[in-house]
């Protein structure tokens, strides 16, 4: 039997009571106060598994993005949701060999709940993307984030600080400084002839 007490909180969403059983449904419901003054209705089951987290109104500030067109185009979140689930779980996806056929995972809840997903992450700020913190790891709440393109860049595998004679640094950064490619610090670094410079 699941068990919520008055006050307690999930996303937006307050318990304030259970509510007498309903015909034949198996779910028992509560009546819930939303943080933007609204009341909801909704299952206990779905909202202690993060799958209802408002009365509805976070989709509804995130430009009214769950399955609507607004403008011709899916808001950029609605887009990021659909896109991250495309990678990981269709098959038929051209990234899907690097992320689902990998490992990478999107979790349960975001599976099947946008607003879920979005009451996790928040809107997307311009000029970012989804970007994973630990990019072993899958889609799930605390693992993601929105990042620029150069703080994506910096948490790929293929990263490199090195030991220089200012400390240490990104390989990128003390290429840079110097005036070449990072390419060709890199191959300098492998033939021992980037000056002053060690691999960590």
């Amino acid at each position: 039997m699941i068990r919520v007490s008055a006050g307690q909180k999930f996303g937006r969403l307050t318990f304030v009571q259970i509510l007498p059983p309903s015909g034949a449904g198996k779910h028992r419901r509560g009546r819930w106060t939303c943080d933007c003054g609204n009341t909801a209705e909704a299952a206990l089951s779905r909202v202690k598994a993060g799958r209802v987290s408002s009365c509805g109104c976070l989709v509804a500030e995130a430009g009214r993005a769950a399955n609507t067109v607004h403008g011709g185009r899916y808001t950029p979140e609605y887009s990021s949701w659909r896109a991250m689930k495309e990678r990981c779980l269709n098959p038929r996806s051209k990234d899907f060999p690097q992320y689902g056929c990998s490992g990478i995972t999107v979790c349960k809840e975001w599976q099947e709940s946008f607003e879920a997903f979005l009451a996790h992450i928040g809107p997307r700020p311009a000029g970012t993307t989804l970007d994973r913190k630990d990019g072993a790891r899958g889609y799930k709440p605390g693992n993601v984030r929105w990042a620029t393109a150069v703080v994506q860049n910096r948490n790929k595998a293929t990263f490199v600080v090195i030991q220089t004679p200012a400390g240490q640094m990104p390989l990128v950064d003390y290429a840079k400084s110097i005036g070449i490619t990072k390419g060709a610090a890199h191959q300098r670094l492998k033939r021992g002839k980037l000056e002053g410079c060690s691999p960590l």
